[in-house]
């Protein structure tokens, strides 16, 4: 099994900050799909970003991998 190599602050910071970018995208895509109320839309904005930014310091180039699998829609 193939392991990270240590990842040290500045890369932490920047796998989160786009992560954080990603989330924000997700949740204007699905809030401008399906128009929620303004109190599912708060929750959206901030619910996707966190979980975006969690994944992508956690799993690093695989999360980005998946996510570009899955946004070949775009």
């Amino acid at each position: 099994m193939h392991e990270d190599p240590p990842r040290d602050s500045a890369e932490r910071n920047v796998r989160l900050f786009f992560g954080i970018l990603l989330g924000l995208f997700v949740a204007g895509v699905i809030g401008f799909k399906t128009y929620p109320s303004w109190t599912t839309w708060a929750i959206l904005c901030v619910v996707c970003p966190v979980v975006c930014g969690w994944l992508a310091v956690q799993y690093g180039d695989g999360f980005w991998f998946k996510m570009l699998r899955l946004m070949r829609w775009w």
